[in-house]
């Protein structure tokens, strides 16, 4: 079991044909440099059925198990999803309400105990001795 078409070894096999007479062009004749892409072509359309059939191999296992869990759950559940809204009832209408105006009665009470905060006010110490500020300079200058 084979991976692809045989256009995707046409495609590779086309593109290292091309890259190799490019880089081979420069310092080759004509000739030379069109045998070396026709191997170059060659080589790679061979190569690449071997890498699809390997890809097929690892795949086909992965593909077989599935299909056999897609055998199994034909249940469908899980299968749709539903993204439609229901239609709102009577019942929650009336819930909606009840909850807006329940918040609109705590907004209010939480405005009536409101009171702002009165952070205590800092107090600086305008008559400091001049000793009393050298003595604790030459202490921290110390350390």
């Amino acid at each position: 079991m084979m991976i692809g078409t045989i256009r995707i070894n046409l495609i590779v096999a086309l593109l290292a044909g091309i890259f190799t007479f490019a880089l081979s062009i420069g310092n080759n004749l004509f000739l030379s440099s069109c045998i070396k892409a026709g191997y170059s072509f060659l080589i790679l359309f061979v190569v690449t059925f071997g890498f699809r059939w390997v890809l097929g191999l690892l795949i086909g296992p992965v593909s077989s198990l599935e299909d056999s869990l897609l055998e199994n759950s034909s249940s469908g559940v899980g299968q749709n999803l539903d993204l439609s809204t229901p239609d709102e009832d009577e019942e929650t209408r009336q819930l909606l309400k009840s909850n807006h105006t329940n918040q609109t009665k705590d907004a209010q009470s939480n405005d009536m105990q409101f009171s702002p905060l009165n952070p205590p006010k800092l107090v600086t110490k305008n008559n400091l001795d001049p000793e009393q500020l050298a003595g604790a300079l030459r202490r921290m200058s110390e350390d």
